[in-house]
């Protein structure tokens, strides 16, 4: 499961000419009825105007740089109808083009069940696994269409959820899940050292619990960390996708989760935050979050929302469209696409659909396409073949519903 290594820089840099008192940032706040905007610049007066599919919304001048607008008739953004306002901020000297989908995301009881609301009402996400690698550019696809066309590919089995892994996307990425309708769970980039005895083997044994005050985690890594995940919430704050966060996965350079789930909770209090994904758990996070590849999976009841966010990855050699036919990786062989589908809708039958009425809101299977060695995907490295039979997962994805 090691990759091909990535260096230098991979994102857009540009450099753009201002006025003195220019509009620096936007952070925009939705809500069912309409947004609050913070707006980040030294004009005094702002004019602003909204406007969507149906025409203008609304248009008038506002006097300083936070304020809320009211919209009437709102339209919700859903995977469905991902419903997008465009947002015009103009001063004397500077204008900013954005737009904003009305959607919350929200816990809470139903039922006596601790629940994920999408828009006020019960949501389950079905999801996978997006480590976002691309055979042409490794890290990058050759244009922003292999975006979307991903995002196509999964929907086309009925995925609503991507889990981002460990990596931060160039920003067209976010723009397409939100014009598509895609929702997002965000991962914070690791940067600590993997200790394979640590952070593999005795979890996978069974040993999930470990006290990770006292995890030796250098103090530049911790800054480097904890100012890399602030920027991360302040960069990606205005995407509708996003609807939740991991700060560490199966305790990869995890230290003192508790303490980061508090500094990123106090940063944004409108996504769900998942402390620790998998194992090592302290006490501060919004989710259950598991991960099952071996064994037999055991959900226990909780005060929390449960989601199973890492499950699955069986494998399919695909000849012609593997990137090194002598070498795979993978948790369970199959020898068919009939197979695969088999096993998986399986796996979902036996570790998922009997737990969503207990409290299961969400769950990622492993995961969208191959990734080098690894042949786990539901489509090939090169996405020219799916491995699955389309219908079975679509009719799968309709049985993923909280009643």
């Amino acid at each position: 499961m090691w990759y091909t290594p990535v260096t230098g820089i991979w994102k857009s840099v540009w450099l753009e000419s201002v006025p003195d008192k220019y509009i620096k940032a936007l952070e925009i706040t939705p809500s069912l009825t309409g947004v609050t905007i913070d707006i980040d610049s030294e004009a005094d007066d702002f004019h602003v105007e909204v406007s969507d599919r149906n025409g203008l919304v609304y248009s008038g001048i506002k006097c300083n740089g936070y304020f809320s607008l009211d919209i009437k008739n709102p339209i919700l953004w859903t995977p469905e109808d991902p419903h997008l306002y465009s947002l015009t901020i103009k001063t004397d000297t500077d204008c900013v083009e954005s737009y904003f989908g009305l959607r919350t995301v929200t816990i809470e009881n139903v039922d006596g069940v601790p629940r994920i609301l999408l828009n006020g009402k019960p949501f389950f996400f079905h999801g996978v696994l997006d480590q976002g690698y691309y055979p042409e550019g490794i890290f990058l696809p050759n244009s922003e269409e292999g975006y979307k066309e991903d995002i196509r590919l999964l929907k086309s089995l009925g995925y609503n959820t991507i889990r981002k892994h460990i990596k931060i996307e160039p920003e067209c990425f976010y723009e397409a899940c939100d014009r598509m309708g895609i929702l997002v769970f965000q991962d914070m980039v690791n940067n600590g050292k993997y200790r394979y005895i640590r952070d593999t083997v005795l979890p996978t044994i069974g040993d999930k619990h470990m006290n990770d005050r006292k995890t030796r985690v250098p103090e530049e890594y911790r800054t480097i960390f904890a100012k890399h995940m602030e920027d991360t919430v302040a960069h990606l704050y205005n995407h509708p996708c996003i609807v939740y966060y991991t700060i560490f996965n199966e305790g990869w350079g995890q230290f003192e989760s508790d303490l980061m789930y508090d500094i990123l909770k106090s940063m944004d209090t409108s996504r769900v935050i998942d402390s620790a994904s998998g194992w090592f758990k302290q006490k501060s996070s919004d989710v259950e979050s598991e991960h099952t590849y071996y064994g037999k999976y055991v959900f226990k009841p909780s005060e929390r929302p449960t989601v199973l966010s890492e499950f699955g990855g069986f494998t399919l050699r695909s000849e012609g469209h593997m990137f090194n036919p002598k070498k795979t990786y993978g948790y369970g062989t199959c020898k068919s696409p009939a197979e695969l589908t088999k096993r998986i809708i399986e796996k979902y039958e036996s570790v998922v659909i009997p737990y969503i009425d207990k409290g299961m809101c969400g769950s990622i299977y492993t995961q969208i396409t191959d990734v080098e060695d690894e042949i786990n995907g539901l489509y090939t490295y090169d996405r020219k073949i799916c491995k699955v039979i389309p219908e079975e997962m679509r009719r799968l994805a309709e049985r993923l519903v909280i009643s």
